[in-house]
């Protein structure tokens, strides 16, 4: 489904994410800006659901949801009655951290199929996941390395080892991890198409590319309309950071 990162440099904390799709599905949206509660929000929008799997607020909070492919927890699972993609939207009126956590802690799992959350704001990040059965709270730790979060419909643990082999070796130099992160994002093993970070196969492919960037005053997130590899045009909108929303 998805590969995200998360890495802090300097001042600035990115969350990038590809997203994965069945071939056949609907393209996204462009981003938009949009108001829930007192809050703003820059999200692409899913047209099969309405949803999203990231977004960002101008309370300095990013979040993104990848699906969970484990062959042990989806035969617990029941049939889902509601999108995955509603989760997202439904965080983005926090105004911090804590409450996105407790917030998401109280969706009830049982209507949603298994899925893998990612909280993000300047100074930490918090990593939850269901089951479907209940929604826990893995780890919430401060930004002080890179980050990989990855899911395929493949099955999850298929690609969680290379990928996060490849993780290790880009970010073991300690360079630019900006731009360590944009290279993984862009590769592709040529042999294993289908564990590449920029996935290919017959049924489905990297379909997108998100950056999120937050920094003190203002949050933007940056959309390719396709995978890095081609010549995707980016938009990016931004919003400036406010302490209390917007009334």
């Amino acid at each position: 489904m998805c590969t995200v990162t998360v890495v802090a440099w300097r001042n600035t904390v990115r969350v990038a994410c590809n997203r994965d799709e069945q071939r056949s599905r609907a393209a996204a949206l462009p981003p938009q800006i949009r108001q829930f509660g007192n809050r703003q929000a820059i999200l692409p929008i899913d047209p099969a659901g309405g949803g999203t799997w990231i977004g960002v607020n101008n309370a300095g909070l990013a979040m993104t949801l990848l699906n969970v492919n484990s062959a042990k927890i989806m035969l617990r699972s029941k049939a889902p009655r509601m999108s995955r993609g509603t989760i997202v939207p439904s965080l983005l009126h926090c105004d911090s951290l804590t409450a996105a956590v407790d917030c998401v802690q109280k969706v009830a799992a049982r209507h949603y199929a298994p899925f893998h959350l990612v909280l993000v704001s300047q100074e930490e990040a918090a990593e939850l996941r269901s089951d479907a059965k209940e929604v826990r709270l893995i780890r919430r730790s401060a930004l002080s390395k890179p980050l990989l979060f990855t899911s395929s419909g493949l099955g999850d643990e298929l690609v969680e080892g290379p990928r996060r082999e490849l993780f290790n070796e880009l970010f073991s130099r300690r360079e630019c991890w900006f731009a360590q992160q944009d290279a993984l994002h862009r590769h592709q093993w040529p042999d294993r198409p289908h564990l590449s970070v920029c996935m290919s196969r017959p049924d489905a492919r990297t379909v997108s590319h998100s950056v999120v960037a937050l920094s003190p005053r203002a949050v933007n997130l940056t959309y390719y309309p396709d995978a890095l590899d081609e010549a995707a045009h980016p938009i990016t909108l931004s919003l400036h950071v406010r302490a209390g929303g917007v009334p």
